[in-house]
């Protein structure tokens, strides 16, 4: 049975583009070779999947960008990328959005959004053409037609159909955001509404195109790795990310070729989170507040921030996982580079917003980056081991509900009323929190996980959610420490970074 998730066209595309920059940025040939990478790109693939290769070679050198860390501005468009290198290098747009439509990629997907079926009666009322804004409704050989040139695309007619006759098709971009943070413009091309997207990365999965993609630091890693002393954080998920299923040896042998200093799992800050998050559910709620929520998942504060930003003051202070870790290395050695490696896309902006992480991965890039040097991890031999100073708990993390068992486990000798709850997927979360508002919840805590089935579930992964969550519960079960309390050294790295720990 497979366990990497479906690699399909445009994953193949997005991979041989990360691993090829990747390449000369390992060999020092960047500033040589990018411009002749379009055409060395176009001869590596057997086949064609567009209109004609000049259009091939636009929308690579577009995907060369994002990998670049580069968005898809227009002061970007008419420059040659070994001009824009520099400007790469100094990573300018880190701050803004991650996730960006490469327009040339996006094919518009002319389908019809509404479409009559042939369950249309002909009805004496016609409530469909009455209701439409822009007469574009008739009646044609006893049935519905709409004039497709005319359509606003605002639903209005199947939702007066008396029969159901109209049927509503979304495209799949649009279908997967559960936000509606993704719209097509005028020219039936994708566009993302900023003030609305929390970038879970959803809509990149969602594309058949592979026409939403993110912007990569895998050169920024590069340079990091060649001159600096890094530490690598990495999430409880990389387990079988590399194809070692439920061992971590060959992993963190991996890590250590690629010249990572030192490697520290993200649980730990989990147990850290874990204590300190259960402790401010204890001084907030019902005293000061009537339920809170957690703070781990990026995508889910953002959901927050952005769409229910009355509640902002209800979302805990504590910082995720990730930025404990990352303060921790900072009091321990200021002058060493902080990467991030997870499954996650929005990490990236709140890594750069921290300002304690230096760079962020995806294992899809990290993947990439151990291609392009030609290390192969099924060939490797375990020589480290996963330090024991982590809980099951901690690990936990990772899976939907995760959080919720975690501070179970701390909360339940509190004498306090603990009624939590979790939500996995944006769809959820925003249906749990409604519910929060009126008053209806029973609940006074709410896990929020922005991808379905928590941060196992990413878009950045290479594995399937379903077998990393199988590989972490293995992983789990030969964890010595059960939960955050019986983690004495996290317990002692809260006491040094006291108020770091919050926002």
């Amino acid at each position: 049975m497979a366990v990497n998730r479906h690699v399909t066209e445009p994953v193949k595309l997005k991979r041989r583009v990360l691993t090829e920059v990747a390449r000369l940025a390992w060999q020092g040939k960047l500033a040589e070779e990018i411009d002749d990478l379009p055409e060395k790109l176009l001869s590596m693939g057997k086949e064609r999947y567009r209109c004609c290769e000049f259009k091939e070679k636009a929308i690579y050198a577009e995907r060369i960008k994002l990998a670049l860390g580069l968005g898809q501005k227009e002061e970007y468009k008419k420059k040659r990328l070994s001009e824009l290198l520099p400007k790469a290098l100094e990573f300018p747009d880190l701050a803004d959005n991650q996730v960006n439509v490469i327009n040339v990629a996006c094919e518009g997907c002319p389908i019809n959004k509404f479409f009559v079926t042939n369950a249309c009666q002909n009805c004496l009322a016609h409530p469909c053409r009455n209701s439409c804004p822009r007469d574009a409704i008739s009646v044609v050989q006893n049935q519905a037609y709409i004039d497709q040139n005319r359509c606003l695309e605002c639903g209005m007619c199947k939702r007066s159909c008396p029969y159901g006759a109209i049927i509503e098709i979304n495209r799949p971009c649009e279908a997967s955001c559960q936000i509606g943070a993704i719209k097509a413009n005028t020219d039936r091309k994708a566009t993302i509404d900023l003030e609305k997207c929390v970038e879970c990365g959803a809509c990149m999965v969602g594309c058949p195109y592979g026409a939403i993609s993110d912007k990569s630091q895998i050169v920024k890693v590069i340079e990091f790795l060649k001159t600096e002393k890094v530490y690598a954080i990495i999430a409880p998920s990389f387990i079988g990310q590399l194809g070692q299923k439920e061992n971590p040896g060959p992993f963190l042998k991996a890590m250590e070729l690629l010249g990572f200093t030192k490697v520290v799992e993200a649980a730990l800050g989990a147990d850290i989170v874990a204590l300190e998050e259960s402790e401010e559910f204890i001084h907030k709620v019902p005293k000061e507040l009537d339920f809170m929520t957690s703070s781990c998942c990026p995508g889910f504060v953002n959901l927050v921030d952005k769409h229910f930003p009355d509640l902002k003051k209800h979302v805990s202070s504590t910082v995720s996982p990730m930025v404990a870790v990352a303060k921790y290395l900072k009091q321990e050695d200021r002058e060493g580079k902080i990467v991030f490696i997870g499954p996650c896309v929005a990490k990236k902006t709140e890594a750069y917003a921290s300002g304690v992480i230096d760079a962020t991965l995806t294992f899809e890039e990290l993947t990439a980056l151990l291609v392009a040097k030609d290390i192969n991890v099924s060939e490797l031999e375990a020589t480290q081991e996963l330090s024991e100073d982590i809980s099951r708990s901690g690990r936990g993390f990772a899976e939907a509900g995760g959080v919720k068992a975690a501070l179970n486990g701390i909360m339940e000798k509190s004498e306090l009323t603990w009624k939590p709850v979790n939500a996995q997927g944006l769809k959820e979360c925003s249906q749990q929190l409604k519910e929060l508002i009126r008053g209806k919840s029973e609940y006074n805590f709410l896990e929020g996980m922005a991808c379905q089935g928590g941060c196992v579930g990413g878009p950045g992964a290479v594995v399937d959610g379903k077998f990393t969550g199988r590989f972490l519960q293995k992983l789990c079960q030969k964890t010595v420490r059960e939960k955050a309390t019986d983690n004495t050294v996290a317990q002692e790295i809260r006491k040094k970074l006291g108020t770091d720990l919050h926002r």
